[in-house]
């Protein structure tokens, strides 16, 4: 028993049978359907004429509206009895915890969080945390100021949850957060990928070899780890790294097990759906690319039912998984709706280049993709920002293998500029690295 529970954080639920976790699920959407009703403003109106007792199957689950950022901004707007307005699900007075989504996509929604939904979503991270590793002889560097984004509070009090020693970097520029993980002995980070590689970038610039500062695990947050930027990512620090999905409304839904192939829905904390992006009503088969829903079944203060995320992900072809968890995994994240363009006829998301890149060009350091109108046709534009100065014969040469590789890999044709080192722009947390510049041409 001692083995079992050094591998699982909670070992009768981690490998509870996938029947007995969808009917647990069932039975906690029917009440937290009820409870949203009752309590929430929102749904009060949005859900008018549900009986939360007639849900017994997904098909009936699927008959429920869905929830997207838009409608929370709504709900928060005008004179109401709180800041949080009508998502509010608690009295005021039990509200422990603010937070908001960063305003990336418009005006930013307020996250209220009590003290029992706060530590439920802490109770997720440390199932995520485990699964990745993480363990009391730890020392976790986290090289942010936490500010009001909720990933890495998360992050940090699991880490305490579990046994980690935490070490919180934010006062520091980048140069001092190396010294600093190298003066504490840092075993684990967590991190958005783009500051993972910055770190690494800055640390080489001072002489020092990210892989020898004794980092051995890593856990990405904040943007899409592609599977290419992962293993980037180990081979500079010389750590496992892991990746997990989440979002500042639906919590952090799917992690990476020590498998690291695909990542497990946290279930029964949530229910999830993968459905065609098309119709938002049917659920994708296996392989397939899928618009992710989700219902975070634990949290009073802030009721979210059937969240559309517009995270992109694909259904694995296999169930099951070596690691003994009995969750349903899913393959990967793949970007964003929002990000999910036709372009001539061609579907394309930018982490398709992103892939390219980092799998196939190490001399690429940054790049950054444009998308523009000339004309009535749509056209891409991939700037690349090279590890070290070329002349003009070797840019030449990397930019024709870039647009024979993405020629390749997307059916696209993509306008290609090489620039110096330090020309692209540098992230702390979510890049920023793709434009859709053709509203602004209009």
């Amino acid at each position: 028993m001692e083995s079992q529970q050094r591998d699982y954080w909670n070992p009768w639920l981690e490998t509870l049978d996938p029947a007995r976790l969808k009917q647990i699920e069932l039975k906690n959407f029917r009440k937290y359907v009820a409870y949203a009703m009752e309590h929430s403003g929102l749904y009060r109106q949005k859900l008018a004429g549900i009986n939360p007792e007639d849900i017994k199957t997904m098909e009936d689950v699927r008959k429920l509206p869905l929830t997207d950022k838009e409608d929370l901004r709504l709900a928060q707007l005008g004179e109401k009895r709180s800041i949080y307005g009508d998502v509010l699900g608690v009295d005021p007075s039990e509200v422990s915890d603010f937070h908001q989504t960063s305003g990336t996509t418009g005006r930013p929604v307020y996250v209220p969080e009590s003290y029992e939904s706060w530590q439920w979503r802490v109770e997720v991270w440390s199932h995520i945390l485990w699964m990745a590793g993480f363990r009391e002889t730890d020392r976790v560097f986290v090289p942010f100021g936490y500010n009001v984004y909720v990933a890495f509070w998360e992050g940090h009090y699991a880490a305490e949850k579990v046994g980690c020693e935490v070490v919180p970097g934010g006062a520091l520029d980048t140069k001092g957060r190396i010294s600093k993980m190298i003066e504490t002995r840092s075993t684990a980070l967590m991190n958005t990928p783009t500051y993972g590689l910055h770190m690494a970038e800055v640390a080489g610039d001072m002489g020092i070899d990210p892989g020898a500062i004794g980092i051995r695990k890593m856990l990405c947050a904040g943007e899409p780890l592609a599977d290419a930027t992962r293993r980037l990512l180990e081979r500079t620090w010389e750590a496992e790294v892991y990746d997990h999905i989440g979002g500042t409304e639906p919590c952090a839904w799917a992690a990476m097990c020590k498998d690291r192939n695909g990542m497990h829905i946290m279930e029964p904390f949530f229910l999830v759906e993968v459905l065609d992006v098309n119709d938002l009503s049917t659920e994708v088969g296996p392989g397939e690319l899928g618009t992710v829903v989700v219902t975070p079944l634990g949290r009073r203060s802030f009721p979210l039912v059937r969240f559309n995320t517009k995270d992109l992900a694909r259904k694995p072809m296999e169930s099951g998984c070596s690691c003994g968890r009995t969750s349903v995994k899913i393959a990967r994240i793949e970007g964003r709706t929002d990000h999910l363009l036709k372009i001539r006829g061609v579907l394309f998301t930018p982490v398709a280049v992103e892939e390219c890149l980092r799998d196939e060009f190490p001399a690429v350091a940054e790049f950054e993709i444009a998308v523009r109108r000339t004309g009535i046709m749509d056209e891409v534009a991939l700037k690349v920002e090279t590890c070290e100065d070329m002349g003009s014969g070797a840019c030449a040469e990397l930019r024709g293998r870039i647009f024979e590789r993405l020629k390749h890999r997307t059916n696209l044709t993509f306008g290609i500029e090489v620039v110096r080192p330090g020309e692209l722009p540098r992230y702390q947390l979510k890049a920023s690295r793709f434009k859709d510049l053709r509203e602004e041409q209009k």
